[in-house]
């Protein structure tokens, strides 16, 4: 079991030592000087808000998007942990408007239109009359107003100290001079496999860490026992000083209402300034009226005056891990003034790093020093030796290997395609490992999910932070299953993980379908090798994922003939997002001609019952509603999200004439392959089908059917599905890159059935790669991707022929009636 230490009792190790505690198997040891309890200088936590108003700007807002779920969590079941919910007022001063927010204490949270709008509850602008009209109040430009949680930190670290030793987690005091003395420290008497370093501003004197970049951002409050009417309330800061605001916020339980307060750096003064809690409470009173009634400063009850050290860091938090010593250091330390609001995301990420260490192994001891290095006589390297037969060089022997292998010519061959999926498991660990998560629609899915969980069936309103809910049914219920899996969507790892694995699955069922059309093995490289295709399963979760997988095994289970599986897969995908429409009518033809008009015509309504029984709930509900946002063919879509015709430009591509005639080539280009291609095993033209349909007979005798049916191969439902779909990529008004998911898998195959040498194969696959990991998307890369997909599309009905050229035998066969 792994040993691990923690450094620091404040909101950040008590935190991390929780999180690891409550993932089980793993001895965990809390080592600090101070305590839940204590009141010193030294002790940050104590002296906080404490609060939730998000100040991360867009790039680096995980750790709080990722910790707001656990505090909204506590503050609605947990009334013990000394968390309430408040409604949260930012006021942004006309002064830090001009210059755009870019004064000393302008951070993420006073720029219009934040990132945070999407994740805090109830967030909206306040209007010119919501604004404070106090003529001692500076000029406030606007604001906005949502709902927050505060936190009584007396009651919460108490809370959480309380819940670490619940779940096993032991205490020590302890004050320490170097990190590398609490590896001896585990109350396990082993050293510790992991040493967590959270001393917040001590790190800066910290033997082995001893961090120059971190410094004091002193913190003046007053605590007072009025409570006003009006919330909690925060400026962009304020007339008098540059490194003082205002803010006003009342704790749960009776911790009193704290005003403030000053962001000074660098200052290590400990005791209140008589003259900076003057103007806080002078500041707070004129905001604020309702803290006295409208009497004034002398109106005020204190409590007491406070000062507390941020641990403020240039550069911003270290979440990284070292050696220091021979023993691995995970740090956690420099959240500055929003500890108690990154807590939950920034102890996710220490283990993450955690579960890295132990899975490449904790025994730095174990490795050795440098590498060794065999001498040449050690190799008994061996020369002048003859060979007696005619058996071609080593070299050759290995390339005439390598070719067969790739080709599929050997018996090794049938081991390309495991290898490969065991490689991009370990690649895709890597990639979770490696690269931060990057928050997109994970968070919509989750309040879409909760709002549908606490009984919302009407379609229009239910909404996410990104928008609408604009997907079918099936996806709300993947999602109400993740939703409950990864703990409200709290667990953001084991949905990585999860993708992960769903990833893998997919892939596999990929390789499948593509070894049963007869690829050889040297296209399957393509398969495992794309950035971006990773970044939408495991950096992003979206829900294409599952849309992807049911397609793959729609075309696996209709490769194998099971028809009715393939119908049903298919629905279930289309269930979950509308792209998949783009199969459809290929996938009609192959079920057409592979199982015959009646069978068809049943699975077909069978695929329609699905869909209803899907949509059941919401249909009951508001059906026109369901139907126009789950299968909505009128979206407008934004030019600068798009990856595909950007190099049109925006006028162009927003008028209708471009969508009507994107929609005739789409429809132009899909009668051109049904006539020519996809309808070939059935040797009859359109016409000829569909006069006996017209009449309401079936085209084929059983006899015929039996011999259309046989050339409905798996490398002719591959290559007619994939082909289908990529047509609908080429003209689609707007792609955006989670839709590379589709086209990932689709590409490498019709490639190779084009029949162009494998150097142009990989090259064009190279272009595309290239062009989808372009952001934002540029006139150049969006001409690659349109270029791509239009040559692929080309080389595929030119190249692919004998794909649907039919093999059951002479034409009159079938012909005949």
């Amino acid at each position: 079991m792994p040993t691990v230490v923690v450094i620091g009792a404040g909101v950040t190790g008590l935190t991390c030592a929780l999180l690891l505690a409550r993932r089980g198997n793993v001895d965990v040891t809390v080592v600090a000087k101070h305590m839940p309890g204590d009141y010193d200088i030294e002790y940050t936590s104590p002296w906080a808000g404490a609060n939730v108003l998000p100040m991360s700007v867009q790039e680096t807002s995980r750790w709080e998007s990722r910790t707001w779920p656990e505090l909204q969590r506590l503050a609605a079941e947990v009334p013990e942990a000394g968390i309430h919910f408040q409604k949260a007022r930012v006021f942004r001063l006309a002064k830090d408007a001009a210059t755009d927010f870019k004064g000393p204490l302008s951070d993420g949270l006073f720029v219009p239109n934040p990132w945070y709008k999407t994740l805090m509850p109830d967030y909206r602008e306040l209007t010119p009359d919501e604004l404070p009209k106090n003529p001692a109040v500076p000029l406030i430009a606007s604001g906005c107003e949502f709902t927050s949680v505060c936190i009584n930190t007396a009651v919460y670290l108490v809370w959480l100290l309380g819940q670490c030793a619940a779940n096993g987690v032991k205490i020590k005091r302890a004050v320490l001079k170097h990190v590398s003395e609490a590896a001896g420290m585990s109350h396990t008497g082993r050293n510790a496999d992991i040493i967590i370093n959270a001393s917040g501003l001590l790190s800066c004197r910290l033997g082995g860490v001893m961090d120059t970049t971190v410094q004091p951002a002193r913190g003046q409050t007053v605590v007072v026992r009025n409570e006003g009417s009006q919330g909690m309330m925060v400026t962009s800061g304020c007339e008098e000083a540059d490194d003082e605001m205002c803010y006003t916020m009342t704790r749960a339980v009776g911790g009193g209402t704290i005003l403030g307060g000053t962001y000074q750096l660098g200052n290590w003064e400990p005791n209140p300034d008589p003259n900076v809690a003057i103007r806080i409470m002078k500041r707070a009173v004129e905001l604020h009226p309702d803290l006295t009634g409208g009497k004034g400063i002398e109106a005020l009850d204190i409590i007491r005056h406070g000062v507390g050290l941020r641990p403020s860091r240039k550069g911003g938090v270290r979440i990284e891990k070292e050696v220091i010593d021979g023993n691995w250091v995970v740090h956690n330390y420099g959240h500055a003034g929003w500890g108690y609001q990154g807590s939950y995301g920034c102890a996710e990420r220490v283990l993450e790093l955690g579960r890295q260490l132990a899975w490449r192994g904790r025994h730095l001891s174990a490795l050795p020093s440098k590498l060794q290095i065999a001498t040449r006589s050690e190799r008994g390297l061996i020369t002048n030796v003859k060979m007696a037969d005619r058996t071609p060089p080593l070299h050759q022997q290995a390339i005439g290997l390598a070719l067969d292998v790739a080709n599929g010519k050997s018996p090794l061959s049938k081991l390309v395609p495991p290898a490969l999926l065991l490689a991009d498991a370990l690649l895709c660990g890597l990639v979770i490992w490696k690269i931060p998560y990057t928050e997109i629609d994970w968070v919509a899915y989750m309040e879409q999910v909760s709002q549908f969980l606490s009984g919302e069936r009407d379609y229009t309103r239910i909404e996410g932070g990104t928008g609408p809910l604009v997907y079918p049914a099936a996806h709300v219920y993947i999602y109400t299953g993740l939703y409950h899996l990864t703990n409200r969507g709290a667990d953001i790892l084991l949905a990585q993980q999860l993708f992960a694995a769903l990833y893998i699955f997919t892939l596999a069922v990929v390789m499948a379908c593509y070894w049963q059309a007869g690829t050889p093995p040297y296209v399957f490289p393509l398969l495992i090798l794309s950035k971006r295709l990773h970044s939408i399963y495991v950096l992003r979760c979206f829900n294409d994922c599952f849309a992807v997988l049911f397609l793959w095994l729609a075309i696996f289970c209709l490769q194998r003939r099971s028809w009715k599986f393939g119908a049903l897969f298919y629905t279930l995908g289309l269930g979950v997002k509308m792209t998949l429409l783009l199969v459809l009518p290929a996938v009609g033809i192959v079920l057409f001609l592979g199982s015959g008009l009646a069978s068809s015509l049943q699975l077909a309504a069978m695929m329609g019952l699905v869909q209803v029984l899907i949509g059941v709930p919401f249909l009951a509900n508001n059906p026109w509603g369901y139907l126009g946002r789950a299968f909505e063919f009128s979206r407008q879509f934004f030019f600068k999200w798009t990856v595909n015709w950007r190099f049109i430009g925006e006028e162009t591509f927003l008028s209708k004439e471009f969508s009507v005639l994107l929609l005739s080539l789409h429809l132009a280009v899909l009668v051109v392959f049904i006539t020519t291609r996809w309808l070939k095993p059935a040797r009859k033209s359109l016409l000829g089908l569909a006069l006996p349909l017209l009449k309401g007979k079936a085209p084929f005798t059983v006899a015929q059917q039996q011999a259309v049916a046989r050339d409905i191969t798996p490398q002719y439902i591959l290559t007619t599905v994939l082909s289908a779909n990529v047509i609908g990529l080429l003209f689609a008004r707007s792609l955006h890159y989670q839709f590379y998911s589709y086209l990932a898998w689709s590409t490498p195959f019709l490639l190779w059935r084009s029949g162009i040498h494998p150097a142009l194969q990989y090259a064009l696959w190279a272009a595309q790669e290239w062009a989808w990991n372009v952001f934002p998307s540029t006139p150049a890369s969006s001409g690659v991707v349109v270029a791509v997909l239009a040559t692929s599309v080309a080389l595929v009905w030119w190249g692919a022929r004998e794909a649907w050229e039919p093999r059951a035998g002479p034409k009159s066969t079938v012909a005949k009636r």
